[in-house]
């Protein structure tokens, strides 16, 4: 992308997220909020709090007369506008929809954005084709964005992960729910262990070097990174899958993936060894 583009996806992820988050604010009023009110697209159950975060996203999209394809966790994959898509929007409106019920302050929005050219080119897509991600938590009001091959930001200011080397030094990140790693060898063996419950957050938290490791050993679906491991490869961090292949899933709303994100290549095999 040429930096008028990039100009334009960065703005327009801040037009979004501003328009969700006054979405959930007048949300907060309404008295069925935690209601499950239908199954999602990605087969998961959807809050209400969900859908004024999805909807407000999209009002914002249909808005721009920008021809793109949606893929989003609950209204899953739709065209907006009527010509030749331009471009692909990865979303996940609402990250971390449990704290956000419970007001614990780590949730937020993520958004990816690759180019396309013409509708039929989704299929090609891939996590190396994501050249745009925007992720923001809204309590704390820190957005994270990068720009494929130029840079990772928190706040406009340039970051970096840590250079914690051994597991024996490091924080872990990593979800126990539904698991069929054995992880009793990586709880003793490594400094700290923390679980926020916002994923596109927390790997947020790892491109900056607050954590070192974040580790998920069942599926976590593709959508829910897709601006997040760009954010951590921009931000010098490396990543892969639990057998050590670099992370291409295609971009797909049913696609899942396994998790090793680490500062290096060190630490990463030293985790796997855990494993």
């Amino acid at each position: 992308m040429n930096d008028d583009e990039i100009t334009y996806w960065l703005e327009l992820c801040n037009n979004i997220s501003e328009n969700v988050e006054e979405a959930i604010a007048i949300a907060r009023e309404d008295p069925s909020l935690t209601s499950i009110t239908k199954i999602g697209a990605d087969g998961t159950p959807t809050h209400k709090i969900d859908e004024y975060a999805e909807n407000a996203a999209i009002q914002v999209l249909e808005d721009t007369g920008y021809s793109l394809i949606l893929i989003s966790e609950e209204i899953g994959t739709i065209k907006i506008g009527d010509d030749s898509a331009q471009a692909v929007i990865i979303m996940d409106p609402l990250d971390g929809t449990t704290n956000a019920l419970k007001n614990l302050p780590c949730y937020g929005i993520s958004i990816a954005v690759g180019k396309l050219e013409g509708d039929d080119d989704l299929e090609n897509v891939t996590l190396d084709d994501i050249e745009v991600a925007y992720v923001k938590n809204f309590p704390t009001n820190d957005v994270y964005t990068a720009v494929k091959n130029r840079y990772a930001t928190k706040n406009n200011k340039l970051i970096s992960v840590s250079s914690v080397t051994e597991a024996k030094h490091a924080t872990v990140s990593t979800y126990i729910y539904r698991t069929k790693r054995d992880l009793n060898k990586i709880f003793p063996n490594v400094r700290r262990m923390r679980i926020m419950g916002a994923i596109a957050v927390e790997m947020c938290y790892l491109a900056e070097g607050v954590y070192d490791v974040f580790l998920d050993t069942q599926a976590v679906r593709v959508l829910d990174i897709a601006a997040s491991q760009l954010i951590i490869r921009e931000a010098g961090g490396y990543i892969t899958d639990i057998d050590s292949n670099e992370l291409s899933s295609q971009i797909d709303l049913l696609a899942k993936t396994t998790i090793v994100a680490t500062p290096n290549k060190s630490l990463q095999e030293d985790i796997v060894r855990l494993l």
